[in-house]
């Protein structure tokens, strides 16, 4: 039979556990995903990008690997007559230099530049490379590319 001070002390031991868990605070969780935007351009004579490259990537901390998200290419100036097709490549550390993404025609926007663009943006997906790995754009009959470095 349980008495009434054994009833007492068991609710006051059991309040007393939830006072203590109740002020202890967890530290925030690490985030589990890294995301990084990196912009590159190739300068034209009097200002201005003649070709510029942005490439979204995501790493989980510590890891040596980046996942491309997101590749974006464009050229400037344009002709509205003409149609302009862009392509990307990588480049890992040590390797041969490998197509990303197939020759893409690229819109031209306000008669002004033209662009192209492949992938989603923070989707973490797309295809994993070794961190170090340099990746370019470049339109079909252009002499230079635009290359940034995913760290």
């Amino acid at each position: 039979m349980i008495t009434r001070s054994v009833m007492r002390t068991g609710v006051l031991a059991v309040g007393a556990a939830l006072v203590l868990t109740a002020g202890v605070s967890t530290a925030p969780a690490a985030p589990s995903y890294v995301d990084k935007r990196v912009r590159a351009c190739v300068e034209r004579p009097g200002g201005g990008c003649a070709s510029g490259t942005v490439v979204e990537y995501w790493y989980r901390p510590g890891s040596r690997s980046r996942g491309v998200d997101f590749v974006y290419a464009s050229r400037s100036p344009v002709s509205t007559r003409a149609a302009y097709y862009a392509r990307w490549t990588y480049r890992a550390p040590g390797k041969a230099a490998r197509t990303g993404g197939g020759w893409k025609r690229a819109r031209v926007l306000n008669g002004r530049f033209a662009e192209a663009h492949w992938g989603q943006g923070a989707r973490h997906k797309g295809p994993t490379v070794p961190a170090g790995t340099v990746v370019c754009t470049h339109y079909k009959g252009s002499s230079h590319s635009a290359c940034v470095t995913l760290r």
